[in-house]
């Protein structure tokens, strides 16, 4: 997570310095969005995670926390002469989700994630100097530091990478031909994993999802 937020903060630097060059101006209707193009994220990550138990009663757990995202991204489009515009684009975020909570006697269980990434292609229609589109493809989550605590007797904590899917839809505005600002909102689904054996403990199952409304800044090539 540290080469996460270091990497975010010297896109931010580079950004804000290079931004303040360039004149905000362009000419919507001769716009084109093809290229490649280098930007900053930031936003808000709600982590919905189901921790299920079986040999407790009750079984379910409220895994479920909200946290600041901030990273970068990478992208490449191309504009068609109808208006059509597809691409690929790479996003790597922190982010802080923690929760707590009790389970039996002076136990506890820990649900973190301390990073999220996806790999997706997009498809939009360009509309001048806006672009609406859609967006899908493969999303990572990295769970830190999830387990259980008791009260005398220590931890025990896992690490795991999930994959999954992910979907979302978005749109860009351009304020000139180098600088684009953009809203998006996704969501990102995983399925459970059994993390029974692991540092001796029972059947424990983790299922998490999330939401992600973000804003971006990015540089075009």
């Amino acid at each position: 997570m540290r080469k996460v937020l270091l990497t975010s903060a010297i896109l931010f630097g580079l950004c804000s310095s290079a931004f303040a060059a360039d004149a905000l101006s362009v000419e919507p209707a001769s716009y084109n969005w093809t290229g490649a193009y280098i930007g900053a994220v930031a936003g808000v990550n709600f982590l919905k995670g189901d921790v299920t138990i079986p040999n407790y009663d009750p079984p379910g757990y409220d895994g479920d926390s909200t946290s600041a995202s901030i990273g970068g991204q990478v992208g490449y489009q191309y504009q068609f002469d109808n208006n059509f515009v597809l691409g690929a684009e790479a996003r790597l975020v922190a982010v802080f989700n923690k929760k707590t909570v009790p389970t039996i006697d002076t136990e506890t269980f820990e649900t973190a994630a301390d990073w999220q990434g996806d790999i997706v292609a997009k498809a939009g229609y360009a509309m001048g100097n806006i672009l609406p589109y859609v967006k899908g493809g493969m999303a990572f989550l990295h769970l830190h530091d999830t387990g259980y605590s008791v009260l005398g007797f220590g931890d025990a904590k896992f690490d795991r990478t999930y994959t999954g899917w992910t979907i979302g839809v978005g749109a860009d505005y351009a304020l000139n031909d180098k600088w684009v600002i953009g809203a998006d909102y996704a969501y990102a689904h995983f399925s459970d994993h059994n993390f029974e054996g692991e540092q001796g403990v029972g059947p424990t199952f983790v299922k998490p999802s999330t939401h992600t409304v973000s804003l971006s800044l990015n540089y075009r090539f």
